[in-house]
C-alpha cells in the first residue's frame, strides 16, 4: 500500500518507520531534498537536519561524518536529474517509484558508492568529518560540465582537480603582496607533486598521476602569467569554482583543442612541458548556463558542487605559502605585518603559548586593536570573537608542547604553524559558508582579500 510524503514523514519521525538500513535513508534524504533540495543552501540544509535527528549514512568510525553525509545527498540530486530526464520530462522520480529510481540509479546510491569517489584516508581526516569536502578520487556526476548540460562521452574522471589547483594558485598569487610569482609557483608545483605522489602511494591506482605538461596547461590558461594582480572575480568573497563551470565559464575539456590524447596522458607529458601538437582552433563543446539573477551559483551551490574547506592539493599550498610569508618573521620583537593573515595567525598562535590570563587577555586586546586599525574587521567585539575563535583552534597544539613550550626557534614557530593550517583549513576562509552550519566562519568583513 503507498503511502503519502507526509504519512511517510509522519511514521518515520514517530519511530514507527525505523531508520535502520542505507535504503531507508535514502528514502527519507529523498524526501528532504525533494522539499527543501531546492531553496537555501540546499543538501547543506538537510544534512542538518539529518544530523539534528541523529542520522548519518556512515557507520563505524565515519558516522556523521559531514563530507560523506553531504555526498550522498550529492549522489541522490545527481541521480534525479539523471532520472528525470529533463530535457523530454518523461519521468520524473517520487516516493511511489523511488524502488526503481533507487534501482536505476543504483552505481550512485549503493552504500559503497563512496568508496569510488573518496579515500579512507581522506574521509577520517578531521577536517573532512568537521567540514564538506569535494572527492578527492574523481568529479561528483555532471559536475565538470555547464549544469543541464553534461557531456556523457567524456567518460568518468578527475577532470577539475588540477584546473581547480590551479585557480586556486592563481587567486593568491594575485592577491598576496610579498612573494613574488616564481616563488608561489615553486611551492605551487611542489606541494601538488607531494600531494599526488602520497595519494598514490596510499594505493589508490584512481588517483591521477602528476603530470608537468597538465600542471603547467592549467597554470596558464588561469592566468598565471598574467602582469594583472586583480584576478576576474571579485578579490574578496569565497572560491566558487563550480560556480564556474556550471555557469560554463570553463571547460575542463580545453585541452583537447591543444593536445592529443594520446601526447596528453604520455609518460613524458609527466616528467616535461611539452608543446602543444594540435593548433588549438578546435571549438569548444561548452556552452553557457547563465541563468539570470544568479540562478547558477545558487543552484551548483544547492548541489553542492562547490565545498566547505578545499582539497589537499590547494589546503597544502596555502599552508606553505603562509609559513613562507612567515618566514624570518619573530613575533617577539613585534614586527609582524596585520595587513598578512598568515602573520595575524602567528601572533594568535603565540597568544596560545601564553599561560599566564592576564598577559594572555592583553595579548588578545592588542592583536584585536590592530585587526581593527587594519580594518579587516571593523567591529571590536567581532574582532575579539574572530581573535578567541582562532585560539580554540591552536590550544590544543599548544597544549601538546606543554614542556617544551614556545617553539624557540624562528623556524620551527613556521613549520608548527603550516601543520596547524594544514590540519585546519577552514582558518583560510576560501570557500562559501552554509547559513545554518554551526561551524565559525573564520571570514573577515573586510572588501580586501586577507
Amino acid at each position: 500500500m503507498s503511502v503519502s510524503v507526509e504519512e511517510f514523514r509522519e511514521y518515520v519521525e514517530s519511530g514507527e518507520v525505523p531508520v535502520d538500513s542505507h535504503d531507508r535513508l535514502l528514502r527519507i534524504a529523498f524526501v528532504d531534498l525533494d522539499a527543501r533540495g531546492w531553496d537555501g543552501d540546499g543538501v547543506f540544509d538537510v544534512v542538518e537536519e539529518l544530523h539534528t535527528r541523529r542520522w548519518s549514512f556512515g557507520r563505524g568510525g565515519l558516522q556523521f561524518n559531514r563530507t560523506l553525509d553531504v555526498f550522498y545527498l550529492t549522489q541522490i540530486m545527481a541521480a534525479l536529474y539523471r532520472a528525470s530526464d529533463q530535457m523530454n520530462g518523461d519521468f520524473w522520480p517520487t516516493l511511489e517509484n523511488f524502488d526503481t529510481f533507487y534501482d536505476q540509479q543504483h552505481d550512485l546510491l549503493n552504500r559503497d558508492a563512496w568508496k569510488e569517489y573518496y579515500s579512507p584516508a581522506f574521509l577520517k581526516q578531521p577536517t573532512s568529518a568537521r567540514f564538506y569536502r569535494l572527492p578527492n578520487l574523481r568529479d561528483l556526476p555532471d559536475a565538470s560540465d555547464p549544469l543541464a548540460g553534461p557531456r556523457p562521452q567524456k567518460g568518468y574522471g578527475h577532470f577539475t582537480k588540477i584546473p581547480r589547483w590551479a585557480h586556486s594558485v592563481v587567486r593568491t598569487q594575485r592577491n598576496q603582496p610579498t612573494l613574488p610569482k616564481e616563488t608561489i609557483t615553486q611551492i605551487a608545483l611542489s606541494t601538488l607533486q607531494q600531494t599526488t605522489s602520497r595519494l598514490r602511494k596510499d594505493n589508490h591506482p584512481k588517483g591521477q598521476p602528476y603530470s608537468e605538461t597538465q600542471t603547467w596547461f592549467w597554470l596558464r590558461k588561469m592566468g598565471i602569467d598574467s602582469p594583472s594582480r586583480s584576478p576576474k572575480e571579485s578579490a574578496g568573497g569565497p572560491d566558487q569554482f563550480g560556480a564556474d563551470i556550471g555557469r560554463g565559464d570553463i571547460d575542463m575539456c580545453r585541452w583537447e583543442a591543444y593536445y592529443s590524447p594520446k601526447l596528453w596522458n604520455s609518460m613524458e607529458a609527466r616528467t616535461v612541458v611539452l608543446e602543444p601538437d594540435l593548433d588549438g582552433t578546435r571549438p569548444s563543446e561548452f556552452w553557457g548556463c547563465g541563468w539570470p539573477d544568479g540562478g547558477t551559483t545558487l543552484s551548483v551551490w544547492q548541489r553542492g558542487w562547490d565545498p566547505e574547506v578545499g582539497s589537499e592539493e590547494e589546503i597544502e599550498f596555502m599552508a606553505a605559502v603562509a609559513a613562507k610569508e612567515t618566514e624570518g618573521v619573530d613575533v617577539d620583537l613585534g614586527n609582524l605585518d596585520y595587513s598578512i593573515r598568515s602573520q595575524v595567525l602567528l601572533a594568535v598562535m603565540r597568544a596560545a603559548f601564553e599561560t599566564a590570563t592576564e598577559r594572555r587577555e592583553k595579548e588578545i586586546e592588542d592583536l584585536k586593536q590592530r585587526i581593527v586599525e587594519m580594518g579587516r574587521i571593523k567591529d571590536e567585539s567581532k574582532a575579539e570573537q574572530w581573535v578567541r575563535e582562532v585560539l580554540k583552534v591552536m590550544a590544543p597544539y599548544a597544549q601538546k608542547r606543554d614542556q617544551d613550550g614556545w617553539p624557540a626557534a624562528v623556524e620551527d614557530r613556521g613549520e608548527l604553524l603550516r601543520r596547524i593550517l594544514l590540519e585546519n583549513g577552514q582558518l583560510f576562509a576560501r570557500w562559501r559558508h552554509p547559513r545554518r552550519s554551526k561551524e565559525y566562519h573564520f571570514e573577515p568583513e573586510a572588501a580586501e582579500p586577507w
